[in-house]
């Protein structure tokens, strides 16, 4: 059982790592610039990590943790389903400008490493499927959406949204990006809206 002592050691390494993550990049970031910008030494940082990729996967996972949290309170708003979708359309995007934006590693591993960056989200590729499932059911069952399978369409809606990650990354302009993102939920509303209501 951990400590309260290490408990808030670990977290000041994982905390100090994502700073300098965001700011020198994780391949220049080594364990010892870790350990003297945490002010411990490399024995203590050992102790807790045996690696930069090993703290980069608790970084990613509290990151992660932050993001579905964010994700599910649109779900369990109240709003009516369409509304939550839309918002969590373009909630999952700003929450990825705002990523990119603080953190260039995570832009280099967007545009440049798509089968690593694969494998670190499948936890929130996971969840965030499930949010959307919900939030496509009770759209359903509240007459909003029209689709057969609520469950293939969660999964088309996730994939639709990935490969639209990078167009939005590349393009350095924000209002055209966001203007081009609310034309494609558009396009996407228009198919699956519910138009005998």
């Amino acid at each position: 059982m951990e400590t309260s002592k290490t408990v808030r050691t670990r977290n000041k390494i994982i905390e100090v790592a994502r700073e300098l993550f965001a700011t020198n990049n994780f391949l220049k970031t080594t364990m010892n610039t870790i350990a003297e910008k945490a002010e411990m030494s490399r024995r203590t940082l050992y102790m807790h990590f045996q690696s930069k990729e090993e703290i980069l996967q608790y970084v990613v996972e509290d990151e992660a943790k932050r993001i579905i949290s964010r994700l599910d309170e649109i779900k369990n708003s109240t709003m009516p389903a369409d509304r939550r979708l839309r918002l969590h359309i373009l909630t999952r995007f700003n929450i990825i400008d705002n990523l990119i934006r603080r953190n260039r590693y995570i832009r280099y591993e967007f545009i440049y490493n798509q089968l690593q960056l694969e494998q670190r989200r499948k936890p929130i590729d996971i969840a965030e499927t499930h949010i959307l499932h919900d939030i496509i059911k009770r759209g359903k069952e509240e007459g909003i959406f029209y689709c057969s399978n609520t469950e293939d369409f969660s999964r088309t809606i996730l994939r639709m949204l990935k490969s639209l990650e990078q167009p939005f990354i590349l393009r350095n302009n924000r209002v055209r990006t966001y203007s081009m993102l609310k034309e494609y939920i558009d396009m996407l509303f228009n198919g699956i809206l519910n138009k005998t209501k």
